[in-house]
């Protein structure tokens, strides 16, 4: 294995002495960006079939339930959709420009790279799309194997983060081969944050806030463990894998 627990987290450490505020407040405007749109959208959603429904209610208990059940499935979809076309792809950006700080000050406006150029954003969309949906799938059939599915497609939104043109086939089984033999460590590098989290929550969640840079710095170093990986066992490479943007410090 190439990394350890407490390395990741040493690294990560090291990488936000310097940084923590500037990856605080791209991960805060992500979290509240992507949230306050989302919670705007639904309003609209539900709002207006909620209000005509209230009416239906009063002349047909068989029409309220019909309506209620579509309802269900409107917002269902507009979750997927919305997931696909804005949150995951602003995650990726959030991912890369995390990854970018490790080396240098990358602008702000990295965690909106997707949505730059049309064939990227649509590939992103697409695959971040099919990693939710099989990961979704697997989760409906029991708990236990659509966990091992998320780990063993964890590193796909990294791999899309540093380039963004990659197939989902592709990134499904660089991912696979990458997390052969380190699923559990990993899960365990998750399940090391509990601590943490909880005390998060005793602060109303705002504390929640303060963390993600912390996680999300270890999720790089991970991610960097993994390319190196991929490297050195010859999957992939440098034309394949091709690094991210140096920015010079200030």
């Amino acid at each position: 294995m190439y990394w350890s627990r407490g390395l990741l987290k040493q690294n990560a450490k090291q990488v936000l002495r310097e940084s923590y505020w500037r990856v605080f407040l791209a991960w805060l405007l992500i979290t509240l960006g992507v949230g306050a749109a989302s919670s705007v959208l639904s309003y609209i959603i539900v709002f207006v079939p909620t209000i005509i429904l209230s009416f239906v209610a009063a002349t047909s208990p068989e029409a309220y339930i019909a309506g209620v059940i579509i309802l269900y499935i409107l917002m269902l979809v507009f979750i997927l959709v919305f997931n696909a076309l804005v949150t995951q792809p602003v995650n990726i950006g959030g991912i890369r420009y995390t990854m970018e700080n490790r080396a240098g000050y990358p602008p702000l406006d990295t965690v909106l790279s997707p949505f730059r150029d049309k064939v990227q954003y649509l590939n992103v969309v697409k695959v971040m799309f099919f990693y939710t949906l099989e990961i979704m799938a697997f989760s409906f059939l029991f708990i236990i194997p659509g966990v091992v599915r998320g780990y063993q497609l964890r590193y796909v939104p990294y791999l899309l983060a540093e380039n963004p043109y990659m197939s989902y086939k592709r990134a499904k089984e660089l991912s696979k081969a990458l997390t052969d033999g380190e699923k559990m460590e990993i899960f365990v590098l998750d399940l090391s944050f509990i601590g943490w989290y909880l005390l998060g929550y005793l602060t109303c969640g705002l504390g929640i806030y303060f963390l993600i840079p912390y996680v999300q710095a270890t999720m790089a170093e991970l991610y960097s463990a993994a390319r190196a990986k991929a490297f050195a066992m010859g999957i992939s490479g440098e034309e394949e894998l091709s690094g991210f943007t140096v920015y010079p410090r200030r």
